[in-house]
């Protein structure tokens, strides 16, 4: 009996301790110099090593990835909340799409690649989604009416503009170059074809409307967050869904994946973040921020934390937050950007031609005859597969008159 006491007081002492530790979790890192709720978050690749975050504030922020996460650049050229911001797989691009119906692009020093556009090729409504394509030639960018413009990046100017029918809420790039995934706001995923604009596929299995697109890195996996409360995976190569995603939360506003493709998060207006195993639907790690509206996700490149960009529910604790992700970190390589296969060129040859500058000038001498190039040149030139003739012009003689 003594020690059938003995044991409950030691249990009684010890649950709350066991308890704790279970429950303790470390506080989120908060980014600071923002001053307002923020809509969306992007990481970029890993020879830039920046993170970037932007909202209601109207300025996108830019900060070092490692710790102390220090605030490098702002960029404040829009006059109302952004609400969508992104890197282009090079890391040398930043593009950002916001309520004030405009797109602005950066180059790596920051300076805006303006683009030429008119009442009829512009956007109309609030921006909701940017997207560069893999090769970074063309940027995409969606609004709240539906309308779908590509951006041709090397002429500055808009060379495509589809109407969708219903508010974009976001696009993924597709296995092939020259297709891309919408989520509208309603229940179906589209695959659209960038030549014509035509659905050439659907996703179909959320009951209610899709919030959030993202595509895995070996582009065998798409995952989608929708007001179901569910996310899916779905599997690009069997073009079928894997996994639905039981969330237990409220709406999934933000999906994103781990660049070595094995690991998914998804982010709920709630504040439950949830990360799962891609092969197979296992949930690996839940972290509850009840304070927060979440709005976009990001893994970091080591995929030690998850970065979060949402709205404040009470407070003026402002800025983005970094979470532990729960993960083994890892080295993941830079992503190929090399495109070079039919289909972009099928996509290339549909936009407007550019126009050819010296470097092209010179290809194009040193295939047809490179002896005549100067020999600074000669040296870079390789030289030809096959000889070719010089070109002969022949006259036809003229008849005299008598």
């Amino acid at each position: 009996m003594e020690r059938f006491i003995i044991l409950c007081i030691i249990s009684f002492v010890l649950n709350p301790i066991f308890a704790q530790n279970e429950t303790e979790k470390p506080a989120p890192i908060v980014l600071s110099g923002a001053n307002n709720d923020l809509n969306a978050v992007a990481v970029s690749p890993i020879k830039t090593q920046r993170l970037a975050v932007a909202g209601w504030n109207n300025e996108v922020l830019i900060y070092k990835t490692d710790s102390p996460y220090q605030l490098v650049q702002k960029l404040a050229n829009h006059s109302a909340p952004i609400n969508s911001i992104t890197y282009n797989l090079k890391g040398n691009m930043f593009a950002s799409g916001g309520s004030d119906m405009n797109l602005f692009v950066y180059d790596s020093l920051f300076r805006t690649i303006s683009f030429q556009q008119d009442q009829a090729k512009r956007h109309q409504t609030a921006i909701h989604s940017v997207l560069f394509d893999k090769a970074s030639k063309y940027v995409f960018s969606g609004d709240k009416e539906g309308k779908l413009i590509i951006w041709d990046i090397a002429n500055k100017k808009p060379v495509k503009m589809y109407e969708t029918g219903n508010t974009i809420n976001s696009l993924a790039r597709s296995p092939s170059p020259a297709n891309l995934f919408v989520a509208n706001s309603d229940k179906q995923i589209k695959l659209i074809a960038l030549v014509s604009g035509k659905i050439i596929r659907t996703f179909d299995g959320h009951t209610d409307m899709v919030n959030a697109l993202a595509i895995s890195t070996n582009s065998q996996y798409l995952i989608s967050g929708s007001n179901d409360r569910t996310a899916r995976i779905w599997d690009l190569k069997a073009w079928k869904p894997l996994h639905v995603l039981q969330a237990d939360s409220w709406k999934i506003t933000a999906v994103a994946f781990t660049d070595d493709s094995k690991y998914c998060v998804t982010g709920a207006n709630d504040g439950m973040v949830k990360v799962w195993e891609v092969t197979t639907g296992k949930l690996i790690h839940t972290h509850h921020l009840p304070e927060l509206y979440i709005k976009d996700i990001s893994f970091t490149k080591d995929n030690a934390q998850i970065l979060i960009g949402a709205k404040i529910k009470e407070g003026d604790n402002f800025g983005a937050r970094l979470i532990p992700s729960s993960l083994e970190p890892t080295k993941v390589k830079e992503i190929p950007v090399s495109v070079k296969n039919k289909l972009q060129q099928d996509l290339d040859s549909i936009m407007e031609i550019r126009t050819l500058n010296r470097k092209d000038s010179i290809k194009f001498r040193s295939i047809l005859n490179p002896q005549n190039l100067p020999k600074s040149d000669q040296a870079k030139s390789p030289a030809p597969k096959k000889t070719i003739d010089k070109p002969v012009i022949y006259k036809t003689p003229m008849k005299s008159e008598k």
